[in-house]
Formats: structure tokens, C-alpha cells, sequence
């Protein structure tokens, strides 16, 4: 199911329970509620990648409620919105209980369309889909559900990601940086799954994928996943060779590399939904453990029938 990251900013959005829980089970919504305008624009600003749409009452309360209802709070927030508009679009709606302020004239010269509670609740719904369908963050994250799924703590990097992808702008080097935030978000989760046994402190990508890339591990996480892992760890990470890898990528001597390089990173994304089932790490590593005593029994039987030949 395609899901929709929905802000709604309402004081009294107790009363619209069933109509949101309607929403999140039928319709994929994800609803973030806020009960006044000014949190709500303070959430909707520290995520404004996430949004799908913005669902606004009419007479929205601007932060207290012992507040008189009146238009200031949704003044405020489609003034912020329409602010924010250079840094990303999100489509807004105003859903209101209040038939006074159909003939007002203030509401009529701030709105361009409005939905009425209990009568519009379908119309809402369906116009909410069909405005971020349209969104380009929107359809990325659709066509890369099950990734962002899997890893909702590395949306931010992995959308901008995407974004180069789609773009096709294969001389965008500052990506190598963003994989590099997305390998770190990999290797902390490897740790706290019992997968690695090195943990990952913000500068020893190398020494996690080297832990990671052993032999006995093949029984543990396949060989292709292990060579991902190493080489998107190998051409990201900081060094000496970053700079020649960076001049090369910007100055179109390295065509295929940042496609290459993001496509590796979805194919070891797409395994790792694997790690959010695992609720027993011990029980990893202790299969780690019989992997690793399996393959030094193998290792050491080779050698003696290699010297009594």
C-alpha cells in the first residue's frame, strides 16, 4: 500500500477519530496531529521533506486554548506554507465545521476551496491522494516503499538520494556523503542486531565492512550484500582516494559510478528489512559464533590433507 505522510493541525482532533483511523487503515495514511497552528508550522518546517499534505481547520487555534476561534491561526499557517514553498511544495487543505464562514469574506478571499466536516470527508480524502500522487517526493517514496519502509531513520539522506537518481545527475558528487550517512545508519543497525561485531563510532566504516566481509559470514549475509556493503564503505568513505573519486564523479570521468554506487546501496537497503524482525541478537550472534567455528574446522581439515598428500 502507497503510504501518505499527512500533518493535521486541529484543536479538537479528538473528534475526528474514527474519520483518521479510517484514513491510516484504508488509505495508507500516516497523520501527525498538532493541536495549534504555531506547533503545527514547527513541525511541518523540521520535516518538510515528509509531507504528503497539510490538513488545516478553519478556525485552527494560534497556540493556547484559551484562544477566541477566528482565522488567525490558518492565516498564519498558509502564509508559512506559501514561505516555505521555494524550499518544497505540500498541497493544503482546509476542513472545516463551521457553515458561518461560508458567506465570510475574509475566509473566502484566504481559501480557494474548502472541505466541510461529515460531508466532504470522502471528497477530502480522495483530492488528498491525488495532490500528492502529483508530488515528486510523493512518487519517489512510492516507488521505493519498501526501502523507506525498511529504513524510516534514513529517509532524509536516502530521498536526496533518489532524487539524483531520478534526476539522472550523475555528476552530483556530494550523493557520495549521503551514501556514506546511510552506510553508518546500516552499521548501527547491523551492531544492534548481533550481525556486527564491531561497533560502528562514526569513523570505522572500514573496520565494521572488514568484520562484515568475513568468510564464515557468508552463511549469515550473502556474499553479494557483503561485497556491497565494502564497496560502497570503500568509495565513500574519507581519504586520499575520496578526492580523486569526488574530482572524477564531478568532472564526468566517472559516468556510471554514482548510478552504480545508489543501486548497490538499495540492493543491500532491500536485504536489510531482514534486521527489523530480529528481536533476538544473541541468537545472531551465536550463529555467527558456530559459522565461524564451522569454517576454521574446514579450514584446518584442508591443511592437513593438503600436508600428509
Amino acid at each position: 500500500m502507497n503510504k501518505y505522510k499527512i500533518l493535521w493541525i486541529d484543536d479538537q482532533y479528538e473528534l475526528l477519530s474514527e474519520l483518521m483511523e479510517r484514513c491510516e487503515v484504508v488509505n495508507g495514511f500516516e497523520i501527525t496531529k498538532c493541536r495549534f497552528a504555531k506547533e503545527g508550522m514547527i513541525t511541518f518546517e523540521s520535516h518538510l521533506e515528509e509531507w504528503s499534505a497539510v490538513v488545516l481547520d478553519a478556525k485552527v487555534l494560534m497556540e493556547s486554548l484559551n484562544e477566541v476561534p477566528n482565522l488567525s491561526g490558518l492565516r498564519y499557517c498558509r502564509d508559512r506554507i506559501n514561505e516555505l514553498k521555494p524550499r518544497r511544495y505540500v498541497p493544503m487543505f482546509v476542513f472545516t465545521g463551521q457553515p458561518d464562514l461560508i458567506s465570510n469574506e475574509m475566509f473566502e478571499n484566504m481559501v480557494d476551496k474548502y472541505y466541510s466536516k461529515g460531508d466532504d470527508d470522502d471528497q477530502l480524502i480522495a483530492d488528498i491522494i491525488s495532490a500528492a500522487d502529483q508530488q515528486e517526493d510523493t512518487q519517489i517514496v512510492h516507488k521505493h516503499q519498501t526501502v523507506f519502509d525498511a529504513w524510516p531513520e534514513s529517509k532524509h539522506d536516502l530521498l536526496r538520494i533518489l532524487k539524483v537518481l531520478e534526476k539522472e545527475d550523475w555528476q552530483n558528487n556530494s550523493v557520495l556523503n549521503d551514501i556514506r550517512k546511510i552506510m553508518s545508519d546500516v552499521m548501527n543497525k547491523l551492531y544492534d542486531r548481533g550481525f556486527c561485531s564491531v561497533k560502528h563510532d562514526g569513523s570505522n566504516l572500514a573496520a565494521c565492512s572488514y568484520a562484515l566481509g568475513q568468510r564464515y559470514m557468508e552463511d549469515i549475509i550473502p556474499v553479494h550484500i557483503q561485497r556491497g556493503i565494502h564497496s560502497l564503505v570503500d568509495v565513500t568513505n574519507p581519504g586520499s582516494h575520496r578526492t580523486k573519486i569526488d574530482s572524477d564523479v564531478a568532472s564526468g570521468k566517472a559516468p556510471y559510478l554514482i548510478r552504480a554506487l545508489i543501486y548497490e546501496m538499495l540492493n543491500v537497503l532491500c536485504w536489510g528489512k531482514v534486521l527489523n524482525v530480529i528481536d533476538d541478537p544473541e541468537m545472531v550472534r551465536k550463529a555467527i559464533d558456530v559459522a565461524k567455528y564451522n569454517y576454521e574446522k574446514k579450514v584446518e581439515e584442508r591443511k592437513y590433507k593438503k600436508n600428509i598428500q
